[in-house]
């Protein structure tokens, strides 16, 4: 839907982009005094994309596009934009929880330090991550990737404690690695092919490739969109800098950023190689053998962490082994669980990474063994925090029941037993790690409530110990009912009209025609 340069500016697929690029440029010209309103800003920004992103969904799932172009930038490649349905999929995850975890940041940044920097980053990374989802070939798409990749950093070590400037570096060098791998691998995709346009059938031209020129091509994408994906080995980066950034930004950075990682595993196998050219490359149970692996290796390792963010991080590694999985089985039961694990986990673990700032914030108390008794001081963030956690761990009818009967029935028509047993495994683990910190919460005493419920009342009964209240404000509170209520209604509904089925629908009847 391309109009003249007089209405690029109304084009919805440019101003997805620009306009959380524009609100990053005016918080940061605000100035950290003004930086309450650089916060609302941002939250606008975000509210903002999202208003754009839903005017956008019906010509989309109904199998229309909008695009833009910048112009040439060298003969041949173009610097545009092109909104399909799989890109709609992760603009429509992005700026959701962007929405809720902005206005999160509100009340958790309320006493932080930089804030002007803070919001402005958040927005940009908004912006980028948008870019990413949207690129209509592969030049745009690194320009995109590489600016978000760097944009990261500054909110990854804004505490700037030596924890986080350590998490910082870790995390560039591996970013640096990865990047390394997909810039290979798109020069040599235009050497290949002539072409970095990314269509709904992959590029035709690659198919006339041999093989071992192939094979080259996609390990090179899988190892540099892994190290954003955190597939194992290449998940370092994860388990630090989660503990160290402040919480909702380890909701976005969970819920969405690495999610673009994985994306970018989606995106080459679909619209660079194609089902057909993938296929006859016999690679897809290789890499099912190394997500599951994953998979179940992130999940014990999370049984063994206290500190809660850092648990959670381990559990993203293993979800985004989900959305792997299922797209590299390549049925299409396993690609729409694939696809709507995008949506689905970033519901969930949004969720969980805001319900872990309210506990940071509100008690100072940032591992699961100090939890006694705070469900009952702040019923709302757990009840958030256990239905989030219901969800992950896969149980109906929660979104996560959605995602994973989905890659089951997937996993089953590709001949693989063995991948469901690991979704079976993973989902028992995922109990062993989430609900001994609900039952924590709510069901073991903190210390000294025991003694001081043994009192008694003229009549001879129990006096309860009278439980202070230690609830996060409604700023904090809001986005952590509205992310658990989502895990509800979308697992519900989860083929309604214009839900995240509805969307993958389309894209899947396009991508295995």
């Amino acid at each position: 839907m391309n109009g003249s340069s007089q209405a690029m500016f109304s084009n919805p697929a440019l101003l997805v982009v620009l306009i959380p690029l524009v609100f990053a440029v005016l918080i940061f010209l605000l100035g950290e005094k003004r930086s309450g309103l650089g916060s609302f800003l941002g939250v606008i920004a975000s509210v903002a994309t999202f208003v754009v992103t839903l005017s956008m969904m019906k010509t989309v799932i109904g199998g229309g596009v909008y695009e833009a172009s910048l112009g040439e930038v060298v003969p041949g490649i173009n610097f545009a934009l092109r909104v399909d349905q799989l890109g709609l999929l992760l603009v429509f995850t992005a700026a959701l929880i962007w929405v809720l975890a902005t206005i999160h940041s509100i009340g958790y940044m309320s006493h932080g330090h930089s804030k002007r920097r803070y919001f402005s980053f958040v927005a940009l990374c908004l912006s980028w991550t948008v870019g990413v989802a949207i690129s209509a070939n592969l030049f745009t798409y690194l320009i995109f990737y590489e600016l978000f990749s760097f944009s990261t950093y500054p909110l990854i070590v804004h505490e700037e404690t030596p924890e986080a400037l350590a998490a910082g570096k870790k995390y560039m060098v591996y970013i640096l690695i990865g990047s390394s791998f997909v810039l290979f691998s798109i020069i040599y995709t235009y050497f290949l092919a002539g072409t970095l346009d990314l269509s709904m059938a992959g590029i035709p031209a690659l198919a006339a490739q041999n093989r071992a020129a192939l094979l080259v091509l996609f390990w090179g994408f899988m190892i540099g969109f892994s190290v954003k994906a955190a597939m194992m080995p290449l998940h370092g980066w994860v388990p630090q800098a989660h503990p160290v950034a402040p919480a909702p930004f380890s909701a976005i950075l969970s819920g969405v950023m690495v999610a673009v990682g994985a994306f970018g595993i989606v995106r080459t196998v679909l619209n660079v190689f194609g089902v057909a050219l993938v296929k006859s490359l016999n690679v897809s149970f290789t890499l099912a053998y190394i997500v599951s692996f994953t998979i179940i290796v992130s999940s014990i390792l999370a049984l063994n962490q206290d500190n809660l963010k850092r648990r959670l991080a381990y559990s993203t590694i293993g979800q985004m082994g989900y959305i792997v999985l299922g797209t590299v089985l390549l049925t299409e039961f396993s690609i729409a669980g694939a696809l709507v694990h995008i949506i689905n986990h970033a519901l969930m673990k949004g969720t969980l990474f805001m319900c872990a700032g309210n506990i940071i914030h509100q008690s100072g108390k940032a591992n699961v063994s100090e939890f006694r008794g705070l469900g009952n001081k702040m019923p709302l963030t757990f009840i958030a925090f256990t239905i989030a956690a219901l969800g992950m761990i896969g149980l109906p009818p929660f979104v996560g029941f959605i995602s994973k009967w989905y890659l089951a029935i997937g996993a089953l028509d590709a001949g693989g037993v063995f991948f469901v047993i690991v979704l079976l495994i993973s989902s028992l683990l995922g109990g062993a790690y989430f609900l001994p910190i609900i039952y924590t919460a709510f069901f073991q005493k903190a210390e000294g409530e025991a003694a001081a419920g043994h009192g008694h009342d003229e009549h001879g009964h129990g006096e309860a110990a009278k439980v202070e209240s230690i609830e996060a404000p409604a700023v904090m509170t809001i986005p952590v009912l509205v992310g658990a209520l989502g895990v509800i209604v979308v697992g519900i509904f989860a083929k309604a009209p214009g839900f995240p089925l509805d969307i993958i629908k389309a894209a899947t009847n396009i991508l295995l025609k």
